[in-house]
Order: C-alpha cells, then sequence, then structure tokens
C-alpha cells in the first residue's frame, strides 16, 4: 500500500521540481518585442536570414556579403557569433532593449534573453 501512495506522488514532485526550475530562467516579456523597436529589430533579423539563405543557393555556401547593405535601424548592431560555410549564428541587439537579443541561424530567427 505504502509503495503506492510512494509511486503516485512520483509525478507531483517532478512537476514541484519543474516549476522551481523554471522560476530560475531568464524572463523575456511580450512587451520587450512588441514595441515598434521590437517588430522593426525582428524585421531586419529575417531579412538577414533569407539573404543568407539565398546567398547559400547562390554560391553553394554561407557568406556575410549578403548582408553589407542591409539597413539596421539606429542603435541596432549584428555580430557574427559562428561561422562555417555550412553554418553561421548572428547576434542582433538593440540599444532600445537591452535584455532581449535576436539569433538568427540556418534554422531561423529566434529570439532569447541577454545577460545584462
Amino acid at each position: 500500500m505504502n509503495r503506492m501512495r510512494a509511486s503516485g506522488l512520483v509525478p507531483l514532485w517532478l512537476l514541484i521540481l519543474a516549476v522551481a526550475l523554471a522560476s530560475c530562467a531568464p524572463r523575456i516579456t511580450s512587451a520587450s518585442f512588441d514595441t515598434p523597436e521590437g517588430i522593426a529589430i525582428e524585421r531586419v533579423a529575417e531579412i538577414a536570414y533569407h539573404r543568407m539563405e539565398i546567398g547559400r543557393l547562390e554560391t553553394g555556401s554561407y557568406t556575410t556579403n549578403v548582408l553589407i547593405d542591409l539597413d539596421l535601424p539606429r542603435g541596432v548592431r549584428w555580430m557574427v557569433v559562428d561561422f562555417t560555410v555550412t553554418s553561421y549564428g548572428l547576434h542582433f541587439t538593440s540599444d532600445t532593449l537591452p535584455d532581449v537579443a535576436w539569433l538568427v541561424s540556418p534554422e531561423g530567427v529566434h529570439r532569447i534573453a541577454t545577460a545584462n
């Protein structure tokens, strides 16, 4: 009988552990990127993603040359964080949104929390 009670508590303990760990994760509120600035940065990140993919289709490998004339909003920067001929990682940040960044890779565009 005690084994049945103990085994029934396992899912409860797993749920408690998951909630406790989730509370430690960095938060990104939707208000951070649902602003005109956030929408503009995400749009630029999407354009960069598509340019990188078109460049790979045209040349057979990734190249940042396709981003030379990328029109960035004021205060926005991008940085190469990973680069090979078969993969890449670009990090877009903004002075106006210091808690969020956009990571562009062959998998697409993803918002991430920054470590500020």
